[in-house]
């Protein structure tokens, strides 16, 4: 992995705990939990399970080759009911019990919490074996406990579109989004904070989450750019687009080759290796 520099602002956060961990879909996935695309389509046939008529099936199916993936997600949730929606997260993501050696990984950096994109049970999994305690697990409903708990530096787990246990916190749909994070101005303020005074290091993320885009955008425009500095390992990023990210958002860009190691998971176990050794 020697063609991956690691930032030393990087390393210093860590070792002083000021960086936060952000896992994507991509820490998951090597545990056999589905894409972003892989869970739409699911959905979908999950629905033509429950009887979606032949129409109905073909219009879908333009739709998910367009891409419109939230579009269809409503459609097929409302066409479920919310008790069927409630099985179909279970049977596809709650089903899933054994953490990959990512979530063993990334549970090892010195961190004051940890942030996920993923609904699934893993992180709190693999925490547990670590410490034999179930860490606080949080979501975007619980504002008031996660101002408690980073006031006092408690450690916490905040999934931040929701846990799978809690499927009523679950963020899916632009509706999830306006009610759970847009609409919900406290926890907005929270997130807002968090980056402001931590980096965080996006780890197997794609960077498409809008709110999470939105944020990193006033954020860097409120201290001019010179605030916390934030990380993001991604795929062939090239330095247009490193530019960007550094600009808009405060990202430093630490790009990878994802088949050095002879797979994608396999590389970033490689990096967070090299990391952790860094940091011993």
């Amino acid at each position: 992995m020697s063609n991956v520099l690691i930032p030393p602002t990087l390393l210093e956060h860590l070792a002083n705990k000021l960086c936060i961990p952000w896992c994507g879909a991509g820490v998951s996935i090597p545990a056999g939990l589905p894409s972003w695309s892989g869970l739409v389509q699911a959905m979908v046939d999950a629905a033509k399970d429950n009887g979606l008529g032949e129409t109905q099936q073909a219009e879908l199916k333009q739709m998910v080759e367009g891409r419109v993936y939230e579009d269809v997600i409503d459609f097929c949730r409302d066409f479920l009911g919310e008790g069927e929606y409630k099985n179909f997260l279970e049977r596809c993501i709650g089903a899933h019990q054994t953490p990959a050696i990512l979530h063993e990984l990334v549970i090892q950096l010195p961190t004051p919490a940890m942030l996920t994109s993923n609904y699934d049970r893993l992180l709190e999994t693999a925490l547990t074996r670590k410490t034999n305690q179930l860490p606080v697990v949080l979501t975007a409903d619980d504002t008031q406990t996660l101002w408690r708990h980073f006031a006092k530096g408690v450690f916490f787990l905040l999934k931040v579109h929701g846990d799978i246990m809690r499927p009523n916190t679950v963020v899916l749909t632009s509706r999830d989004y306006t009610q759970h994070v847009f609409g919900n101005l406290p926890f907005m303020t929270f997130m807002q904070k968090l980056l402001l005074s931590h980096s965080i290091l996006f780890f197997g993320s794609s960077l498409s989450d809008i709110y999470m885009k939105r944020i990193l955008e006033e954020t860097t425009f409120m201290t001019g750019g010179v605030g916390m500095p934030h990380y993001a390992l991604l795929p062939y990023c090239g330095p247009i687009r490193a530019k960007l990210l550094r600009d808009r958002y405060n990202i430093t860009a630490i790009s990878y080759d994802p088949m050095t190691e002879g797979s994608h998971d396999k590389t970033l176990a490689s990096i967070l290796e090299r990391i952790l050794g860094a940091l011993s």
